[in-house]
């Protein structure tokens, strides 16, 4: 599958992918070739950031432990496969931002031209785009017309809800997500964006129905801004709500 996407797009590379996964492209390489033996803690590390599930990664865990007739090791060549063509595809932010550019208006069904909208390189887009078909999130027609099939889940709405990701692949993307909105405030004039805090007391009890309340808004909020047909540019809203008191639950002092 490396091959392929070298073969689709030459600028794709084994240190890319190897950014990724968070290893050196070195170890990855001798990985691929079966120079480096992919160790249980390996299978772990690799399977959290392509954003796999605690069933996926103790399944390939058992399998490492397979071997075959003459010895050899079958599950290797078969997590090696998986680790090519299983991308967490909700860990990076331009997944959910790609399937939202479809309906700017504007938009160009051109790897070149998503690359410069969104500031990602050529590669990260087709490696997306490969993950949004794989996934049934994004169609492609023979006229090269995007569809974006994932409004049959999402009720026409691509939000990053984080309820089925795996811990890992939540605390990634919500990084990605604050990072950019860090560099927003630098660059972006104040007429086109908005950063707002609250500060205020409460009682962690209170948690749950902070959340249920920030999920409504949410809603709410894309039900009304996509209510608009001729959207020109894609946004990001993130909501924070964390503790800044260091002090346990219950604390007296």
């Amino acid at each position: 599958m490396l091959i392929q996407r070298c073969q689709k797009n030459q600028s794709y590379s084994l240190r890319a992918f190897a950014r990724s996964l968070n290893v050196s492209s070195s170890a990855l390489s001798a990985m691929l070739n079966g120079k480096r033996t992919i160790t249980p803690s390996s299978i772990e590390k690799l399977s959290l950031a392509l954003g796999l599930g605690p069933k996926e990664i103790q399944r390939y865990k058992i399998l490492s432990k397979v071997k075959g007739a003459n010895g050899e090791d079958v599950a290797q060549d078969d997590f090696q496969q998986i680790t090519m063509d299983s991308f967490a595809i909700i860990s990076d932010w331009y997944h959910y931002a790609i399937l939202e550019l479809i309906r700017v208006k504007g938009f160009k069904s051109d790897l070149t031209w998503v690359s410069r909208s969104l500031g990602i390189t050529k590669s990260e887009v087709n490696i997306a785009v490969e993950r949004l078909k794989r996934m049934g999130l994004l169609k492609i027609t023979s006229e090269q017309k995007w569809i974006d099939e994932s409004t049959l889940a999402n009720q026409g709405k691509a939000t990053n809800i984080t309820g089925h990701l795996t811990s890992a692949a939540a605390r990634k993307f919500q990084r990605q997500v604050l990072e950019k909105s860090i560099v927003a405030i630098e660059e972006i004039p104040l007429d086109l964006r908005n950063h707002t805090s609250l500060t205020l007391a409460m009682n962690p009890e209170d948690i749950p129905l902070a959340v249920e309340k920030i999920k409504n808004f949410r809603r709410e909020l894309a039900e009304l801004i996509e209510s608009n047909k001729n959207p020109t540019a894609v946004y990001n809203v993130a909501i924070s709500l964390y503790p800044v008191t260091k002090f346990k639950s219950g604390d007296k002092s």
